[in-house]
């Protein structure tokens, strides 16, 4: 190996580290009402000038099913633009906010996902019984029909704002609101909501090439538009993630997140709680620039989507 490499990597993993996990969470349309922060900031945002992150979230969901008393279809894809800002305002307090753009429709990811479960002989769920890439989500209970939208949108989603406390190295409590931003009529968002969580660093020993982080909190989200009646006031979430130096500037992260059932009075899946699992792996160009590449498999089928593809880049700015 030549010398130079294992240099990088000493100058490189302090700011792996700092980055944190996975930037992931469920985003299923019927999921964005909840305040479900994103995760995995063990570290507060690095002193002096802003910090900026640009993602982007290619989600691709489908959940069909005739039940006694209930008929439900959950058919789209969503594109999320997001951009994220991190900045300090003491030594122990940091600040962030996100902003996210939405555009939803029936997209183009059936075909790829029909013939990759067909490799694997993997079920499709229903997928083959309708005609692909078509955006539908319906909701009918005891012959009424309680949500039913074929229309895209493109709009904001909701604006979250976040407030960190640390309190120990590696130990942060994160603080978020979330503003009504966006529109609920058309499933981008549109509900106020709050979450309290802890952020944690996994104790691996200095100079390893683990991190990881644990996390684990609580929302409580405003109930409104066609499903107040059925939409959990309160939820609770927690999230694991590991991270693994590999060589240079590549770095491989997996990372869990599960959350409490965001639906309560149905019969259907989307009552059932969510867990995510989210593989992939980040690219440290220097200390400035990161990028982030990874997707996720809902692991509790149909209470996420079934995949979604992630990938973010990060500037840290000089300091």
């Amino acid at each position: 190996m030549r010398p130079a490499i294992p240099l990088l990597a000493a100058l490189l993993l302090p700011v792996i580290a700092q980055a944190g996990g996975l930037q992931t969470r469920n985003e299923a349309a019927l999921s964005r009402f909840a305040a479900l922060p994103l995760t995995g900031a063990p570290a507060l945002a690095a002193e002096g000038p802003e910090q900026w992150q640009f993602t982007t979230d290619l989600t691709s969901e489908f959940y069909a099913e005739d039940l006694d008393r209930e008929s439900i279809r959950l058919d789209g894809e969503t594109l999320r633009l997001g951009i994220d800002v991190r900045g300090r305002w003491s030594p122990s307090v940091d600040w962030g906010l996100r902003l996210s753009l939405l555009d939803t429709g029936g997209g183009f990811l059936d075909r790829f996902i029909e013939d990759w479960h067909d490799i694997f002989s993997l079920p499709n769920g229903g997928r083959e019984r309708f005609a692909q890439d078509q955006y539908r989500y319906q909701l009918v209970q005891d012959g009424v029909t309680v949500l039913d939208t074929d229309r895209n949108a493109r709009g904001l989603g909701d604006l979250e704002a976040r407030v960190g406390f640390a309190l120990r190295p590696g130990q942060v409590l994160r603080l978020m609101l979330k503003l009504p931003t966006g529109d609920d009529a058309r499933l981008t968002g549109g509900h106020l909501g709050a979450a309290l969580w802890l952020d944690s660093a996994l104790p691996f020993a200095d100079g390893s090439d683990w991190g990881g982080h644990y996390s684990v909190g609580g929302s409580l989200q405003q109930t409104r538009g066609a499903l107040a009646d059925r939409q959990q006031p309160a939820a609770g979430f927690a999230s694991l993630g590991l991270q693994r130096h590999l060589i240079g500037p590549l770095s491989a992260l997996g990372q869990l997140y599960a959350h409490t059932p965001l639906y309560r009075n149905v019969d259907s899946d989307i009552g059932d709680p969510g867990l995510q699992l989210s593989l992939g792996g980040r690219w440290s160009f220097n200390d400035r620039w990161q990028a982030d590449l990874a997707f996720q498999e809902d692991l509790i089928v149909n209470a996420s989507p079934d995949f979604s593809l992630h990938f973010a880049l990060r500037y840290h700015g000089s300091r």
